[in-house]
This record gives structure tokens, C-alpha cells and sequence, in this order.
């Protein structure tokens, strides 16, 4: 019975002595790789992204106001009184329709005065530029009974000089035939020069001034021809009618708007763009248009045009320089109504796939742009070519492939060819 108990406890011993061999064993070489770990250099602990394919997009917002492209207002350009109004708001209208009266005053007696004074001046300039034969006939009848007064006026003053120096006659008779003379000359010189300006026609300075009088007649008959006609409000396109501020019997203002009609299916948005985002705009980007009374409706368009000059607006926040711009709505625009605020997402890039990588991943080095490639946890200096920066991401055009890991913000001390130790950051973008 004794030995039995005694073989079996050496047993157990054994047992347990072998397991605390095993035991202290491996205590051992865990901190012996625990030391050979430590003493490992671990390098610079840096944060890495992929350079990978994306599609990118950026985009510049506005707010701006809903206009017609195509309309026409009707203003008074006189104080006067309205006799007819013929057309209600959101009425259709046809081109040549009337839409409405005002009283026109004197202005018909205007107008015919005006025409009959170009009348007269275009006869002045025919009739100087081509004379009739009895016109030219009369005036040489009248030059050859002057020529003849004259001649019988120098030999009766002859007559009368002779007998003054004879002493038969008074100084009085002598001076009457003198100026009797003079009279005879004028009226003889006067005579010949009429019928050398009709027979040779107009000197330049003469038929510039006839000329002018003609223009200036014809743009006073035409003035008071559109003035006439500024009383019958005509529609000169097919539209609706937007607005109509007036009613008959109304008296009003030179300055007063009074019907507004316009094309309901071509409108326009006026915006103004911030000056730190207006060189990124060029015509023709695309642009989304939302409307906060259709929360349901998307619209699209193009920018139409980017004013070459900026714009100082002063609003609750202070003044702001923007750049004016106008988008043109491509698609559907049912719904839009003109003086509506809008929202605008202009999108000034548009690339389906390209390179990028992160924007903090590329930094300037000796006047050159590099990117820090994380090869065998070894940081590897290399040039890039880039492109746009994009929101959050720098396009790359040369020096990376997909899949390429780059750190991100590189310390300034980092270089080519330092340990790093590396770890991948969140994608930016989620």
C-alpha cells in the first residue's frame, strides 16, 4: 500500500515540474521578443492615403432672381390720361395686338406740321439743285430790266452832274440822281446774282446748309411720328401678359410703367457671384436651379454669360464684391415664374475618372511639387504633375499610380529614404 502512494507521487511531481519548465520557457522567450522588438527602430509615424481613381466635381452657389428673356414694357413718355386698357394679367397676347390707349393730346397736329415742313425743305433742296425753265426765265427777265434801270440811272446822273457843273441845277437835284444810282446798282447786282446761283446751281456751303435743313425736318417729323405712336400700345410679340399697372382714366407720368408682357416659356436667372469664386466661372457650365416655393423641382441650365467687371453690394452683412452673371434655363421651366429667388449650383468641374489624392498630400519642395510614396515602410520622394484642386482632393496628371500609398501633411523634416511607420487615414470624402 505504501510504495504504491509513494510511485504515485513522484509521478505528479514530474508532471509538475515538467510543466514549469514549460511554463518559465515561455515567459522567457515572450520577453525575449519583447526586448528584440524594442530595440527594432519603428521609424516616423506617419498617416498614408491611396492615390485612387475618382469622379470629382466642384461647384460654385449663388443666389439670383428670375427674369424673361423675351418680354416687352410699355412706359408714358408724356403726362397724359389713359383712354384704354384691353388686356388682363396672364392673358394671352398675339404681336400686333393693341393692348391699350393713351390720349394723345396735340401730338396728330404736331405730326402734321412736322410733315409739311419737310415737304417745303425738300422742295428748297430740288428746287436749288434743279430749276424749273420759267423760274430761270423770270429771273432773266428781272436781271435784264435791272441791267436796264441801272444803265438809264448812270446816264440821267451823268445828265444831271453836267448841268450841276454848269450851275443849272441845285446840289439836292444832283444828290437824288445819286442815290437814285446806288439804287439801280443794287437792285442790278442782286438781280444777276439770283440768276447765277439758279443757271449754275448752289455753292457747297449753300447745299450743305439746304441738305442740313432737310435732315432736320425729316427728324422732326419722325420724332413726332413716334411720339403718336407711343399712344397706341402695340404688342410687338406673342406672349402673356405679366402685369398691368394701370387702368383706364388713370392720369399719370412721363416714367410710368404700364403693361409688361413676355415669353413665359424662355426665362433667365440674374445672379451675383462672390469675387473669390468668380474666376472659376466660364459660359456654358452647367448649372442646377432650385426654387424654394417648388421644393419638388429641379431645373437645369447653362451659364450664359460672366460680366467682365465686378459689382460693390451692400446688404445686412456689409458690402461684398460679386461678379454679375445670367443662366439660361436649357430644360423644362414650367412652374419657374419670373421674379422668383433661386438657388444656383454652377459646376465648374466635371471629371468622370482621374487620379487624385488627398490635397494635403502634396507639398512645395525647391520650387517643385512632391508627394512622399510609402514603399517597404520606407518614404520615397517623388515628383508630381497636378492638376485642379478639387474640394478636398489635387488631381494628379503624372508621378502616381492607382493604389499608391502617399503620406498625408509629410512633416517638414521628413525625407527621402526615412523609416516610417504608417497608418491609413479615413477616407476624406465620407
Amino acid at each position: 500500500m505504501l510504495p504504491s502512494l509513494k510511485q504515485k507521487f513522484a509521478k505528479m511531481s514530474r508532471k509538475k515540474l515538467l510543466a514549469g519548465v514549460l511554463v518559465i520557457g515561455l515567459v522567457v522567450s515572450v520577453v525575449a521578443f519583447n526586448i528584440v522588438k524594442s530595440m527594432k527602430p519603428t521609424g516616423i509615424p506617419v498617416k498614408t492615403a491611396q492615390a485612387e481613381i475618382k469622379h470629382v466635381q466642384d461647384n460654385v452657389f449663388a443666389t439670383g432672381r428670375v427674369r424673361l428673356v423675351e418680354k416687352q414694357e410699355f412706359y408714358s413718355y408724356e403726362e397724359t390720361t389713359v383712354q384704354e386698357i384691353n388686356v388682363d394679367p396672364g392673358e394671352t397676347v398675339h404681336k400686333g395686338q393693341v393692348l391699350g390707349l393713351l390720349d394723345a393730346g396735340d401730338l396728330e397736329d404736331k405730326l402734321s406740321n412736322a410733315k409739311a415742313n419737310y415737304v417745303v425743305q425738300q422742295s428748297n433742296l430740288a428746287s436749288a439743285l434743279n430749276p424749273r425753265p420759267e423760274e430761270i426765265a423770270q429771273l432773266r427777265a428781272d436781271y435784264n430790266k435791272a441791267e436796264a434801270d441801272y444803265q438809264n440811272a448812270q446816264n440821267n446822273y451823268a445828265r444831271i452832274k453836267q448841268l450841276y457843273d454848269e450851275e443849272a441845277v441845285s446840289a439836292q437835284e444832283l444828290e437824288k440822281a445819286d442815290l437814285e444810282l446806288v439804287a439801280r446798282e443794287t437792285e442790278y447786282k442782286n438781280a444777276e446774282s439770283r440768276l447765277e446761283i439758279k443757271t449754275s446751281g448752289p455753292t457747297k456751303p449753300e447745299l450743305t446748309s439746304l441738305k442740313a435743313q432737310v435732315e432736320q425736318a425729316r427728324i422732326q417729323m419722325e420724332l413726332a411720328q413716334r411720339q403718336l405712336d407711343r399712344t397706341t400700345l402695340t404688342a410687338a410679340m406673342d406672349g402673356v401678359a405679366i402685369a398691368v399697372e394701370v387702368a383706364e382714366g388713370d392720369h399719370i407720368n412721363p416714367g410710368t410703367r404700364l403693361i409688361t408682357i413676355g415669353n413665359t416659356d424662355k426665362v433667365e436667372v440674374t445672379a451675383g457671384v462672390s469675387e473669390a469664386d468668380s474666376g472659376r466661372l466660364k459660359t456654358g457650365q452647367q448649372v442646377k436651379v432650385t426654387a424654394a416655393a417648388l421644393p419638388d423641382r429641379e431645373y437645369t441650365g447653362t451659364l450664359h454669360s460672366v460680366s467682365p467687371g465686378a459689382l460693390v453690394k451692400t446688404g445686412n452683412q456689409g458690402s461684398q464684391i460679386e461678379v454679375p452673371v445670367i443662366v439660361r434655363i436649357t430644360g423644362d421651366s414650367e412652374g419657374l415664374r419670373t421674379g422668383y429667388t433661386v438657388d444656383l449650383t454652377i459646376t465648374t468641374v466635371d471629371i468622370e475618372k482621374t487620379l487624385v489624392v488627398p490635397y494635403e498630400a502634396v507639398v512645395e519642395k525647391d520650387g517643385k511639387r512632391v508627394v512622399y510614396v510609402v514603399q517597404n515602410d520606407t518614404a520615397r520622394e517623388k515628383k508630381v504633375e497636378t492638376g485642379l484642386d478639387i474640394d478636398i482632393y489635387t488631381e494628379i496628371k503624372s508621378g502616381l499610380k492607382e493604389g499608391d500609398k502617399v503620406v498625408v501633411s509629410p512633416d517638414e523634416l521628413l525625407s527621402d529614404g526615412a523609416r516610417v511607420s504608417e497608418g491609413l487615414r479615413d477616407d476624406p470624402s465620407v
